[in-house]
């Protein structure tokens, strides 16, 4: 028979039924009481397998919990309420989308600890079958290895089943960015068109929506030509804001206490987006009467106006919805009889217009707020009118300008 052994070592004994028993020190639970487990088995080897398998875990790859591993769903849950400290209220929302709707129906009641990279790969086949497009898929994926990231790091799963499945086949969309002609012609469209400054600011300084929404006048310089990119326009899901809500009868949007919800303006996610733009000696031109026509709107609207203080308002002076500015955007290109380019494609003409004209990569990084020169490659297309440009240019160096290409 052994003796029982302190300071983390085991100890193997022969019991009195004639069975081997192992006890080895894991470390210390929740509570700070000693994690020691117990293992047994016919024969002192069988037991010597078991506690050096033990062992290898403490010491290599970190022990699991004392007791049962919890289901994924509740692991997920915990992870969604300590994530909310750290991360944006528009991010935890596309998290808490990826854990309600689709990880949990699909995989939520396997045990954390027993979660294989089969269990994975069959998440994704399911929510490929619901109809669900790789890029979705992709997200999906993204959230559930962070989540399980995190459970490494806190020493509930020796390794990440996530990073050993096999994901589905996805291409990122290529960008198509405006081409020059369009972008002219949108721009002379924009000035007559309610809000159309705003279009404006997306083409030729590539700022996103929720920047240009989130723009306020105390941000615009008109006398220096200069705006600064502070904040930004976002819809928040409402939160219950009752004591009980699990009490409460009604959904979150409709608590009567509800808080933390609808239009906020809010910070930008990184130190890069936080950025001062000289303003185009046009663009400040259609400023100036933009803002003289907000203040005949204000007028107009008498004691229904609230003031927001930002740049672009609906009538009455409120913020105007990022779903609304992009239905308008659509609208406005349909008039036009220009193909239905997303509004975030002005963003990629403006950085694609200035990468191919040759401008540094590190100014353009700066303009638009960009953390990595990676983003540059993505977005650098090349427009016909350029590639016509450059041929043309070509051609006065080799031919002469009289000549011509046959």
């Amino acid at each position: 028979m052994g003796t029982r052994a302190g300071n983390r070592r085991s100890s193997i004994f022969l019991a009195a039924d004639g069975r081997y028993y192992g006890f080895v020190t894991m470390g210390q639970r929740q509570d700070g009481s000693i994690d020691r487990r117990k293992r047994t088995g016919a024969t002192r080897a069988e037991v010597v397998r078991k506690v050096r398998a033990l062992e290898r875990l403490r010491d290599e790859r970190g022990a699991l919990p004392a007791g049962h591993s919890p289901l994924l769903q509740t692991w997920l849950e915990d992870w969604l309420t300590a994530t909310a400290l750290r991360v944006r209220p528009s991010t935890l929302s596309g998290y808490t989308v990826d854990v309600t709707r689709h990880i949990v129906p699909a995989i939520g009641r396997h045990r954390l600890a027993a979660l294989e990279p089969e269990n994975i790969e069959y998440l994704y086949n399911v929510l490929l079958e619901k109809g669900l497009n790789a890029g979705t898929v992709h997200h999906v994926r993204r959230t559930l290895n962070k989540a399980l990231n995190d459970a490494v790091r806190r020493r509930r799963i020796p390794r990440n089943p996530v990073q050993l499945a096999h994901t589905p086949r996805y291409e990122t969309p290529a960008i198509e960015p405006l081409t020059v002609g369009e972008a002219r012609r949108i721009l002379e469209a924009a000035e007559t068109e309610p809000n159309g400054v705003a279009f404006m600011l997306a083409i030729s300084l590539g700022l996103r929506r929720g920047e240009v929404l989130g723009l306020a006048w105390a941000d615009v310089d008109l006398e220096a030509g200069r705006l600064s990119v502070k904040h930004q326009l976002e819809r928040r899901n409402w939160r219950h804001g009752c004591v009980d809500p699990l009490a409460c009868d009604e959904a979150p949007a409709k608590c009567p206490q509800r808080k933390d919800g609808g239009l906020v303006l809010s910070e930008l996610k990184t130190k890069q987006s936080r950025r001062t733009l000289p303003i185009p000696a046009p663009l400040v031109v259609q400023l100036r009467l933009h803002r003289q026509r907000q203040r005949e709107a204000r007028i107009h609207a008498g004691s229904l106006w609230t003031d927001s203080k930002l740049v672009f308002t609906n009538l009455v002076g409120r913020p105007v919805a990022p779903r609304d500015h992009s239905l308008h955007w659509t609208a406005f290109l349909e008039r036009l009889g220009i193909r239905p380019a997303r509004l975030h494609d002005a963003r990629h003409t403006a950085a694609t217009l200035l990468l191919v004209q040759g401008v540094d990569q590190r100014v353009v990084m700066g303009m638009f707020g960009w953390t990595s020169s990676a983003m540059t490659t993505r977005y650098q297309h090349v427009v016909p009118e350029l590639l016509d440009e450059a041929n043309r240019r070509m051609s006065d160096l080799l031919w002469g300008r009289d000549e011509t290409i046959g």
